[in-house]
């Protein structure tokens, strides 16, 4: 039983330094090697606890995405109402972006760009799926039927990711942001100054 435990420790702590690796400089700094260097293990003790790269890309990227829903999931549950939980959930998923934030939005545009190059659309649609579950969620209990708020949870994923470059570059005001938030999930919009 101890072995299992050292060996989840030790798989964790690598998982670990693969998302801190991954956030500070990127997809392409995220080799065997480099994970190793910072977990402070051998290179062959990355080989022992993932198959490949690819692997250790996935996953980290996986357990960086927890961060994010868990993160948000917290600001949703601290709302005083469904809708105004569906409206703090959307001006988090933006600020990171509009405040500058120059290693989330290059690190998921680096990471999908790498699986679609290496023709692994499968961890991307596992993530993608997981984040338009959590927007589903908040627009059912927004009063949405589970039907229209999936379709309209995707439609809403799909501009929020759109909508990261141009915050990225401070294309976008939050006044355009929410306008268009309330056409895509047919709710009534807040007035900035109220998200």
């Amino acid at each position: 039983m101890a072995r299992t435990g050292t060996r989840n420790s030790k798989r964790d702590d690598l998982l670990d330094a693969a998302v801190s690796l991954l956030l500070a400089e990127g997809v392409h700094a995220c080799t065997v090697r480099a994970v190793a260097a910072r977990a402070g293990v051998a290179n062959g003790s990355v080989h022992y606890y993932f198959r490949d790269i690819e692997e250790i890309l996935d996953l980290a990227m996986e357990r960086a995405t927890d961060v994010w829903i868990s993160w948000l999931t917290g600001i949703a549950e601290q709302a005083p109402s469904p809708q105004r939980a569906f409206w703090a959930v959307m001006k988090a998923c933006r600020e990171p972006f509009a405040a500058g934030d120059r290693s989330i939005l290059p690190l998921w545009l680096e990471y999908w760009a790498a699986c679609m190059r290496a023709g692994r659309t499968g961890p991307i649609a596992t993530l993608h799926q997981r984040l338009v579950a959590l927007v589903a969620e908040l627009l059912v209990a927004a009063g949405l039927d589970t039907a229209t708020a999936l379709e309209k949870a995707r439609a809403i994923n799909a501009y929020l990711f759109g909508i990261a470059m141009h915050d990225a570059a401070g294309l976008t005001p939050l006044g355009t942001v929410l306008r268009h938030l309330g056409a895509l999930s047919g709710l009534d919009p807040p007035s900035p100054a109220a998200v």
